[in-house]
Parts: structure tokens; C-alpha cells; sequence
């Protein structure tokens, strides 16, 4: 097959775990022996001209950027799978674009300004209700009415008018939860497909268990993340290495008992071999994620259990699965007695539990069956296509 693949990359300064999935889809597809084109455009490039922050914006709300179709028509794809466009990608090629188009949605940004469903400690669907100039009431792209402006004029319009919604052959979703939010507010159930994200392994299997207590929370250091409400219930002395940076550093440090040490952010490939030291992965967010974290699966591929906020929208699948326990909120801080139980659940379950979140692993989030899993994904969008 020849597959091209489109996206916007975010900013370094704003690490994605949509930049390491194109990334990594590229190289499962050239090692299971197809031709891969992947067509990028880099926001540290772009952003270098003053003009940056007027394009974008002008981008967003006209569904303009670069046109790619003479690098597709080159290439000649059997099959295009775009990521993410904004701000950086234009959409208007794809009216006439002839072959399959696929899109996967990675976040709820054609519904929300902020991309989250989630503002200010709760949940919140009043733009796709209805209510779509909330996004520059209360300022939900970067803190910005006027930089919310754009996004809400566009998704006043709704998911129909959407061109790349509109126009993509199959639409894939990276969870059962996000297939329904994005169904519930318009886009068509026939071609919503359900694929979540693969990794490729590094390790050869689950790992011991470690000797020390340890744990360890990785991600962005913002508010719906979770990571205040984790430090205000952390029991003392208790070892915990947070990787990640964001604008909460500086409060999260004062919040943090003993035992907390802020190790900054690393590269993932580095992040991934030190997991399996840990008893087990905190994962505190709070806002209701479309997919399960990637940092979660690679916890999983490493064999170790993790620790999930009561209220994620992916905490009821991985708990049934039997890889990770539930902790909810009592008030602004998760319950320190459900965490300290949950802690010791992992320590608890011992060689059983990692060698289990291993085989969760190898049934969902291999890389292989990801390949396998988007392949049938286009195939459905070649026969529709045809017809």
C-alpha cells in the first residue's frame, strides 16, 4: 500500500502525544513493507515569522494553510490519513481530492475551542450545545477571547460544515467514549471506526517486581491533568518521580511532600526503559481524555499497573481489563486513604499483575495489530470510496 500521511506538528514547547503516534505509525507501516509519505508542517517553523499568530488564526477560521495535493498527486497514495490540520494544513484541496481520506480525531477540538470538553475543574459541552461564543467568554484558547474567536465562528457551524468531517471516507476514533461524543454531536455513527493508538515494544516482557515502593506520574504539568489534586493526597515519604513541565511547576512544587521529586521532562525512548522500575504509573487526569493515554499503554508494555483518576473517561475499561485502579476526588484532592489502598494494590499484586498488564498489552495495543486494525480501517474506505 502507499499511505500518506498528513500533519500539523505541535510546538516542541507543548510535547504532544499526537507527534510521537504519527511518528510511530510511519515507522509500523515502512517495517510491515509499505511506502509511506509523511507530509508534515512544523508550527517551531512556521511561528519564526512575526505574522504567526494573525495566520493561524486567519487559518482556523477560513480552513486555510498549506495545500499539500501536488505532493500527494506525486506520491499517488492508495490511501490519505490525516491527523491534525490546525493551524498549519489547509482543508479546501480535499473537495476535490479523488482517493479514500481518513481521519483520526485525537482530540475534541471540532466540538470545543480548548480541544478538552473540560473548563475550570469540570467538564463542559456548552459549545456544541448550543452555546459556541462560550469559548471566547471565557477565553478557552490560550487564554484568549480574541484567540478564541476564530475557533468558535468555525465550529458555530457544526461538525457538518467541518470540510475534513465532511469529506473523510472513515473517521477514526481512539476509544469507544470518544466515538460517542463525536456521534452525539453530529458526525456520522457509519463512519466512525474505533482503533486505539499502538506502540512498538521495547521490552521483552514484564519485568520484575521492583524491591523499593516506587511510583511514578508523567505528563503535562497543567490543571486538568490532575497532578495538584494527586501532590494535596500523596502520602509522605513515599517515593514519587513526576517527569513532565507546564505552568503548574512552580505551585505543584509547593504542594509536594516528601518523597516527590520533579525529574523534568525526557525523551520518550528514555522515559520508556526506566518504567519498568516503578510499582506502578499514576495517571491523575481529569478531563475526559478521547483516548487512553500514550503514556499509559507504554506503562502496560513495560508490565506496570496504573494508577487512574476515578472520573477519567478511560478509567472504567482499564479497571474491568484489570491493569489499574480507580481513586476519586474528595473535594480539591483525590481521597488519601483510596489513594494509599490503590498504591498498595499495585505492590500487592506482584508478578501476576505486571505479567497480566503485559498480555493487556499485547491484545490491544500492539503495534502489529494496530497496523492490522488501521489496514481494515482502509480497506472500508477504498469499498466506500468505490461506491
Amino acid at each position: 500500500m502507499r499511505l500518506a500521511l498528513l500533519h500539523s506538528f505541535y510546538a516542541s514547547d507543548q510535547p504532544s502525544g499526537e507527534n510521537e503516534i504519527v511518528a510511530a505509525q510511519a515507522r509500523a507501516f515502512i517495517d510491515a513493507g509499505h511506502e509511506v509519505l509523511l507530509l508534515g508542517r512544523h508550527t517551531d517553523r512556521e511561528r519564526v515569522q512575526r505574522t504567526y499568530p494573525l495566520a493561524a488564526a486567519w487559518r482556523t477560521l477560513t480552513n486555510g494553510g498549506a495545500d499539500p495535493s501536488d505532493h500527494l498527486r506525486a506520491f499517488s497514495p492508495d490511501v490519505v490519513h490525516i491527523h491534525n490540520t490546525v493551524p498549519n494544513i489547509g482543508t479546501a484541496w480535499l473537495a476535490d481530492w479523488p482517493t479514500p481520506v481518513v481521519h483520526t480525531l485525537h482530540n475534541f477540538r471540532p466540538l470545543c475551542a480548548n480541544a478538552l470538553l473540560y473548563r475550570e475543574g469540570h467538564s463542559c459541552t456548552l459549545c456544541p450545545d448550543g452555546e459556541p461564543w462560550s469559548a471566547v467568554r471565557y477565553e478557552c484558547y490560550r487564554s484568549s477571547a480574541l484567540a478564541s474567536l476564530p475557533i468558535a465562528v468555525r465550529n458555530s457551524r457544526g461538525v457538518g460544515a467541518n470540510p475534513l468531517l465532511r469529506r473523510a471516507d472513515r473517521i477514526i476514533a481512539l476509544s469507544d467514549y470518544a466515538a460517542h461524543v463525536m456521534a452525539t454531536y453530529g458526525v456520522p455513527q457509519p463512519r466512525l471506526a474505533v482503533v486505539p493508538n499502538g506502540i512498538p515494544p521495547v521490552h521483552a516482557g514484564a519485568a520484575s517486581v521492583p524491591q523499593e515502593p516506587r511510583f511514578a506520574a508523567v505528563g503535562r504539568l497543567r490543571a486538568e491533568k490532575g497532578f495538584a489534586e494527586l501532590l494535596a493526597a500523596w502520602p509522605a515519604g513515599t517515593p514519587l518521580d513526576v517527569f513532565g513541565d507546564g505552568p503548574q511547576l512552580g505551585r505543584l512544587r509547593e504542594l509536594a511532600p516528601a518523597g516527590v521529586v520533579f525529574r523534568g521532562t525526557m525523551p520518550r525512548e528514555d522515559l520508556r526503559t526506566l518504567l519498568p522500575r516503578y510499582c506502578g504509573v499514576v495517571f491523575p487526569s481529569l478531563w475526559p481524555e478521547p483516548a487512553v493515554a500514550l503514556v499509559v499503554v507504554e506503562a502496560l508494555e513495560a508490565g506496570v499497573p496504573v494508577i487512574l483518576a476515578a472520573e477519567g473517561s478511560q478509567t472504567p475499561d482499564l479497571v474491568a481489563a484489570g491493569v489499574g485502579v480507580a481513586v476519586a476526588r474528595v473535594d480539591s484532592s483525590f481521597s488519601p486513604g483510596a489513594l494509599s489502598d490503590a498504591l498498595r494494590w499495585t505492590v500487592a499484586g506482584g508478578a501476576a499483575l505486571r505479567s497480566h498488564c503485559r498480555a493487556v498489552y499485547s491484545q490491544r495495543y500492539d503495534v502489529d495489530r494496530w497496523v492490522a486494525r488501521l489496514l481494515d480501517v482502509y480497506d472500508e474506505a477504498r469499498r466506500s470510496r468505490a461506491h
